[in-house]
């Protein structure tokens, strides 16, 4: 939108330089550029009340006190004789009519009027229709321009599905399809509401006797129509944005009065369909204002700003008709915060409590980035579903009909998500999803995970698929890596798993694990589905036990044993945990090499010892103390051998 600034000097009192009002602009939140001395302004769709000089200079009051009284038709206007009927009052609940019949002609325009047009190098039409938008221009209210001769038979106002052909003032043809809110006459429209006028009725140099339209129709019905038909629709620009609920018998009095600047009037009369509402009130909290804001303001401070901006203040606000944007006390805070300028507000340190962690988040946390090590995605799902548990809660309105539950478990949302990445091609699928459920006897957090597909596709395991034993060996890892010790299991039955165990920790069940059935997930499903979901309400994390660093060197040791069978790498691992818990000096100890030829039947595992102490440098004879000790134990066990021992 471009403004220029000697117009909108007019409304204002103070005179600023432009670089000033350029300054205000953009402390307003009104990002712009200047071309000359016309600002081409970007305002944020929630500030339709901008669009315009008037709207620009409200919002400039509380600096510049803005000059909004311009001159009005003030006399009392008869009827007009005029049939309308109005089928669509939910969408255009506020509408008035106009009707003007001039004497003699118009020579020259009015300087305001002719400036508009020069200053912004804008094409002139005809008398009327530029009245019109010089209005919406001045006051941000779009009006309609109907030659009064030609409508021929009552004006209706109504939304219908019809396609009809519909040639548009500026000559283009288009054909309306669909839902639209027209005005039409004799059942043919005549006017796309709140976008473009027909051809038909328009106003030409000629017209002496007019009728001007001036409505509030709700942004959602006008937003996207301009689009829709390929229009360039200032009307629908600022309807989509919001306009005064209120203005409209205003707005008519302001085109009656730059008419009589003009030409001799003849005859005006109105029509008016107004229906006042009640104004939106928001509690005045003052203490509420600043904690929001982040300074201390008085009563009399927040009340003057609020006020500069026409919002009355007493024990509530009162939000103005043309503030479709505030409904809250945050919104206030930001008008004061505005007027202030984020800028000379100063920056304060963040007092934030300190949040002791608990002990499900600390678990949570662990997991979960286990599970993402380990190669699985988190799924994040909105809380409903259709579930049909008794246990589960109803939402009153719900957006979605199918999603009108809160869930009571998580293995039904991600079941969707698995479906979803299997109809895309996924052949490899590993989610998880933390997220608490709900029912009737309270919120309980959950761990929920899923796999299909294959295990990896790296080339040792691309031909792997992931089954119940790799997703069953996964919680049991989970378990004895965060909380030391493993779950049980119990075998049991259940309709949506073809294979399912109850999961127990610490003597009770916390959840299940199987494999879903296809009827459960999808029959078209390609590869089979498992799952096991845990509650981890009460899962507590072993409290971590912290030693001081060795500030002195570590040494290493490698030993390789031969093996005479797979069995026989399970009980050298006991052996090396028995003697690393017996002997404080061997701090770690890890496989760093595994050999086998099964054709010569030859298995070889390599072992690494790390030795260090805390307090002192260890010699070699310390060293090989505990490592001879080790190899005499090895060499006791069965199946076990060191070559050249």
């Amino acid at each position: 939108m471009k403004i220029v600034y000697s117009h909108l000097l007019n409304f204002l009192e103070k005179k600023p330089s432009i670089e000033e009002l350029s300054d205000k602009l953009f402390q307003l939140g009104h990002e712009h550029e200047l071309e000359g001395e016309v600002f081409d302004l970007e305002i944020t769709p929630n500030r339709g009340d901008c669009l315009s000089l008037k709207g620009l200079a409200r919002d400039l009051n509380h600096f510049y006190s803005a000059k909004l009284d311009q001159k009005i038709f003030e006399d009392e206007l008869p009827d007009a004789n005029l049939k309308f009927e109005n089928k669509a009052e939910d969408l255009c609940p506020n509408i008035c009519f106009v009707e003007i019949e001039i004497e003699g002609e118009i020579k020259n325009y009015a300087s305001y009027l002719e400036n508009y047009f020069n200053d912004l190098n804008l094409n002139k039409n005809n008398f009327f229709t530029d009245i019109s938008n010089y209005l919406a221009y001045e006051t941000g209210q779009p009006t309609h321009c109907y030659d009064a001769e030609k409508i021929a038979g009552p004006l209706v106002l109504e939304k219908r599905n019809k396609k009809e052909e519909f040639k548009t003032l500026l000559g283009t043809e288009i054909e309306l399809e669909g839902e639209n809110l027209v005005f039409t006459v004799n059942g043919v429209a005549v006017d796309l509401a709140g976008t473009m006028g027909d051809e038909s009725t328009s106003c030409n140099e000629k017209t002496s006797k007019v009728l001007i339209e001036c409505a509030y129709f709700k942004p959602e019905e006008i937003l996207g129509k301009a689009r829709k038909y390929n229009l360039t629709s200032e009307a629908s620009y600022k309807f989509e944005r919001g306009v005064d609920y209120l203005a409209q018998e205003q707005v008519l009095r302001r085109f009656i009065a730059i008419v009589q600047d003009h030409v001799k009037v003849k005859s005006c009369a109105i029509k008016s369909e107004q229906r006042k509402k009640d104004l939106l009130s928001v509690e005045f909290n003052s203490q509420k204002l600043n904690n929001v804001i982040g300074i201390d303001l008085t009563d009399e401070e927040q009340q003057e700003i609020l006020k500069s901006l026409y919002f009355e203040v007493s024990d509530d606000v009162m939000v103005p008709p043309h503030r479709s944007d505030v409904d809250q006390i945050n919104d206030l805070a930001e008008e004061i915060t505005r007027m202030i300028g984020y800028d000379n507000i100063a920056p304060k340190a963040l007092s934030l409590p300190v949040k002791t962690k608990t002990i499900s988040s600390n678990f949570e946390t662990s997991c979960r980035n286990y599970l993402v090590n380990c190669g699985f995605f988190e799924a994040i799902n909105f809380p409903f579903n259709d579930n049909v548990d008794e246990s589960a809660i109803s939402v009153d309105n719900p957006l979605d009909k199918q999603r009108s539950k809160m869930r009571v478990c998580i293995t039904k949302s991600l079941k969707e998500n698995v479906v979803y990445n299997q109809n895309r091609q996924k052949d490899s699928i590993k989610l998880f999803e933390f997220s608490d459920i709900y029912t009737k006897e309270g919120n309980e957090r959950k761990l929920s995970a899923m796999v299909s597909g294959r295990t990896n596709k790296n080339f040792k395991e691309f031909n792997q698929q992931l089954d119940y034993s790799y997703l069953k060996g996964l919680i049991c890892t989970i378990f004895e890596e965060i909380l030391g010790e493993k779950p049980n299991f119990e075998e049991g039955k259940s309709e949506n798993y073809d294979l399912y165990e109850k999961v127990y920790f610490n003597g009770g069940q916390i959840g299940r694990i199987g494999r879903l059935s296809k009827n459960f997930v999808d029959s078209k499903v390609k590869t089979p589905v498992f799952s096991f979901e845990i509650s981890i309400n009460g899962l507590e994390i072993s409290e971590k036990k912290y030693q001081k660093t060795s500030d002195f060197p570590a040494s290493y040791r490698d030993l390789s044993f031969s093996l005479d069978a797979h069995d026989n790498l399970s009980d050298l691992a006991n052996l090396m945990i028995k003697v690393s818990e017996a002997n404080d000096l061997i701090t770690d100890f890890f496989i760093f090499d595994l050999f086998e030829n099964k054709k010569l039947n030859i298995l070889k595992v390599g072992y690494r010892f790390k030795f260090q102490s805390v307090l002192k440098s260890l010699t070699d004879e310390e060293i090989e103390k505990v490592m001879n000790s080790l190899i005499k134990d090895a060499l006791l066990m069965d199946g076990i051998s060191i070559e050249g021992l």
